[in-house]
């Protein structure tokens, strides 16, 4: 791999767990340039990043000013939940005959992982997750939904899903507190789907999963914000960015 794309693919990845995790909020300004000096890095790699994170929906590149950490409008948040639930139910079916055993026992170990970071807290007296913990678990989630993908074998499908789930996860991110009850509701869902596929009842498995995208789109949609509202955080933008946010 070229090393300013393997130097973009690290910085891509640092940022878009800071969005989807929260860190960087609605309405928050990134500069390339302080990026660069941050990272030890020239502005090409940055700018390669910055701009992935825009092909993905995640933030707005304005000229002139920088780029900025978007809002998920709830319309746009129910037709991404909408197309995952269809070309996920679809993904499940062709990868339960095709899976092999050895990405079942990873898909389990994912499993394992999201009970850890519940129990972690569960331990300490939290009934929330804290912001690493939150950050562990939406790896872990990630990581799960995008192992069934790919066990798919559709190689268009997998770039047509990596926009959807990584903006379903920002906002996961930014429904408020993250209850270590839902975490353990959505692995428990985890469970039950791996269980079909290890029996290779695709039917089953799809149902499953089907009806847990359900569930999250749900969570997700009681929380939002109406469609026209623009949370844009407490920086006071210029009117020309908040017209190409909106």
């Amino acid at each position: 791999m070229h090393r300013h794309s393997r130097h973009s693919q690290q910085i891509y990845t640092q940022i878009r767990d800071r969005i989807t995790t929260g860190e960087l909020a609605p309405g928050e300004v990134m500069s390339e340039a302080n990026l660069a000096k941050q990272y030890g890095l020239s502005r090409t790699p940055v700018g390669e990043a910055l701009r992935q994170l825009a092909h993905e929906g995640l933030v707005v590149q304005v000229p002139r000013y920088g780029t900025v950490v978007r809002e998920i409008p709830r319309e746009e948040l129910e037709e991404l939940f909408e197309i995952r639930e269809a070309l996920e139910g679809m993904a499940v079916v062709k990868a339960t005959s095709r899976i092999t055993d050895d990405a079942l026992d990873e898909l389990s170990t994912l499993c394992e992982a999201i009970d850890a970071e519940a129990d972690r807290a569960l331990a300490v007296g939290e009934s929330t997750l804290g912001r690493d913990g939150l950050r562990r678990f939406l790896a872990a989630d990630l990581a799960f939904h995008t192992l069934i993908i790919a066990s798919a074998g559709n190689k268009r499908l997998n770039k047509l899903m990596e926009q959807t789930r990584t903006v379903s996860l920002m906002f996961t991110a930014r429904r408020g507190e993250h209850p270590v009850s839902r975490v353990k509701q959505a692995n428990d869902a985890h469970k039950a789907i791996l269980a079909a596929m290890r029996r290779r009842d695709a039917a089953e498995a799809q149902q499953l999963l089907m009806n847990h995208i359900k569930t999250s789109r749900e969570q997700s949609l009681s929380a939002a914000p109406p469609t026209d509202a623009v949370n844009l955080g407490s920086i006071n933008l210029p009117q020309f960015v908040r017209q190409d946010l909106a």
